[in-house]
């Protein structure tokens, strides 16, 4: 499960990544103002997955700061599914 969450975090990093480099969606759409909340919220969600920060044998997040993994899938599901709020409606 681990490993599972170590390449979820890395494809949620280098795409928010790669969005913030490019500054937009698309160069010369409508949307290139979307890039950067998108890249925000896709580290977010890096952070959210990274089993460094949350595993429990290794973690460094200290016990009474540590999210449970419910917890933690419920608020990337809410940060998921909130996207369409960001999204221009015309």
């Amino acid at each position: 499960m681990r490993q599972i969450m170590w390449i979820v975090t890395m494809s949620f990093a280098l795409t928010g990544l790669a969005l913030h480099a490019d500054r937009g969606l698309w160069p010369g759409d409508s949307y290139a103002s979307l890039g950067a909340p998108l890249a925000r919220g896709l580290f977010l969600l890096a952070l959210l997955a990274c089993p460094l920060l949350w595993a429990r044998g290794y973690g460094i997040v200290p016990r009474a700061l540590r999210i449970s993994g419910g917890k933690r899938f419920l608020m990337a599901l809410a940060l998921l599914l909130a996207t369409p709020l960001i999204l221009p409606w015309s």
